[in-house]
C-alpha cells in the first residue's frame, strides 16, 4: 500500500537547533495513485506549506506538528482502512480528506467512532456535517451551488430549457431539487453511464446543460455534445476547475463555465508569496491548482483550533480541537473562514469561471444567455 512515509519527518529540519518540542500528529488522506493521483499532489504541498510555516514560526502552542499521509486511491474500501489507520494513532488529534465525495462519506463513520475531527476542504454533500461524525465543510454546501448555477443561467429574458447530465453526486441532485422549487423545467435528467444519455439530452431541446460528474468523464460530455452539434450553454461546479476536464473536452471545453467557492490561486489577491513558497518546497512542484488554496487554508484552519484547544487545556485532544473547530475564525488568502451550525462554511464566496480558446479557466461573469 503506497505511503508518503516521508510526510511524518520532513518537518524536522524545522527545529531549531537544540530544542526538542512534544509532538502531535495530523493526518492528511488524499488520492495519491490512480486517476486522481493529481489531487493529491496538489493538496499535500500545500498542506506541507502550511505545516511548516507554524512549525518555522515556533510550533503551536509548545508543539511540533507532525504529518501522516496516507493514500486512498478515492476508492471507498481504501478509504475506510487509512480512516482506521490514524484512527489507532494516539496522536492523531485531527485528520484532512479525503477530497473525494464517496471516499470521504465511506471514512465518515471511522472518524465519528475515533472521535477524530475530520476537514473535508473539497466536498458538497451538505449531509456529511450533520450527525455523530465531526466534519467540518470548508464550504458551502451543494445547495448553494446550485442556486447560483440557476441564478447565472436565468438572469437574462430568455428562457432556460435546462437539462442535467448526473453522476448522482450531491451537486446534481441539489440542482434537480433547487430547479423544482423554483418551477424551472428540467427537461432531462441523465446518468452520465447511461450509454443513451446523450440521445435523451439532444431530444429534451436543452440549451443549457449542467453536468455534475467527475472531471475527465465531464469532458468526455461535453466533447460529445459538441460533436452532436449542441450549441447550447454548458456548466458544472468545481469539478470543472480540474485540467482533466479541458485536457479531455478539447475544443469542446471552449466556453465552458462553472462556479467554485475556492477559486484558483492566481486569481486571489495577495497570493503571490503563497505560490511561491508552495513552488519552493521542491524543484519538481508544478503550480498550485484547484485545490491547493482549500487545502492550505484547511490546515490553517486545523492549526489554529489545535493552538486553542492547548491554550484551553494544556494537551491537545481529539475532542478538544473538534471543539475548537466549532469556534474557530480563520482570515486567510479565501477571506473570513467560520463554521456555521452545520458545519459548513455556508458564507463562503463563489466565483465564476469560463474557459477560454487556449483551454485556461479564467475569472468570468455571469453566464451569456442560452441560445
Amino acid at each position: 500500500m503506497f505511503r508518503i512515509a516521508w510526510c511524518v519527518l520532513l518537518l524536522a529540519a524545522c527545529r531549531f537547533p537544540g530544542t526538542v518540542r512534544p509532538t502531535v500528529k495530523i493526518g492528511l488522506v488524499a488520492p495519491f495513485e490512480g486517476r486522481y493521483r493529481y489531487v493529491g499532489y496538489d493538496v499535500i504541498y500545500a498542506t506541507r506549506l502550511a505545516l511548516r510555516e507554524a512549525n518555522g514560526a515556533g510550533g503551536v502552542g509548545g508543539y511540533n506538528v507532525e504529518l501522516v499521509a496516507y493514500d486512498d486511491g478515492a476508492e471507498l474500501d481504501q478509504a475506510t482502512q487509512q480512516a482506521r489507520k490514524l484512527a489507532v494513532d494516539p496522536d492523531v488529534v485531527a485528520a484532512i480528506g479525503h477530497f473525494r465525495e464517496g471516499a470521504t462519506a465511506a471514512a465518515a463513520s471511522i472518524y465519528a467512532q475515533a472521535g477524530i475531527p475530520l476537514v473535508a476542504p473539497a466536498v458538497l454533500a451538505s449531509d456529511l456535517g450533520q450527525g455523530e461524525a465531526a466534519v467540518y465543510r470548508l464550504g458551502p454546501p451543494a445547495e448553494a451551488l446550485a442556486e447560483a448555477l440557476l441564478e447565472g443561467v436565468k438572469a437574462g429574458s430568455r428562457p432556460v430549457r435546462l437539462a442535467l447530465v448526473t453522476d448522482g453526486g450531491p451537486l446534481g441532485a441539489a440542482l434537480a431539487a433547487a430547479a423544482s422549487q423554483r418551477q424551472t423545467p428540467l427537461l432531462a435528467a441523465a446518468s452520465s453511464s447511461d450509454p443513451a444519455w446523450l440521445v435523451v439530452v439532444s431530444a429534451s431541446g436543452a440549451n443549457v446543460v449542467v453536468c455534475d460528474a467527475d472531471p475527465v468523464r465531464a469532458g468526455e460530455v461535453v466533447a460529445a455534445l459538441r460533436g452532436a452539434g449542441w450549441e447550447g450553454t454548458f456548466l458544472g461546479g468545481p469539478e470543472l476547475a480540474a485540467a482533466d476536464f479541458a485536457a479531455v473536452a478539447g475544443e469542446a471545453a471552449t466556453g465552458a463555465l462553472f462556479v467554485t467557492p475556492w477559486p484558483l490561486p492566481a486569481d486571489v489577491a495577495g497570493s503571490a508569496e503563497f505560490i511561491a513558497a508552495y513552488r519552493a518546497l521542491s524543484p519538481d512542484v508544478p503550480p498550485p491548482g484547484p485545490l491547493a488554496l482549500p487545502a492550505y487554508e484547511a490546515t490553517w484552519v486545523l492549526l489554529e483550533a489545535l493552538e486553542q484547544d492547548i491554550a484551553a487545556h494544556g494537551t491537545p485532544t481529539r475532542e478538544g480541537v473538534a471543539a475548537a473547530l466549532a469556534t474557530v475564525g480563520r482570515t486567510g488568502l479565501l477571506g473570513q473562514i467560520e463554521f456555521d451550525g452545520g458545519r459548513n462554511w455556508g458564507s463562503a464566496p463563489l466565483f465564476w469561471y469560463r474557459i477560454g480558446a487556449d483551454s485556461v479557466a479564467r475569472p468570468s461573469g455571469l453566464p451569456e444567455q442560452p441560445r
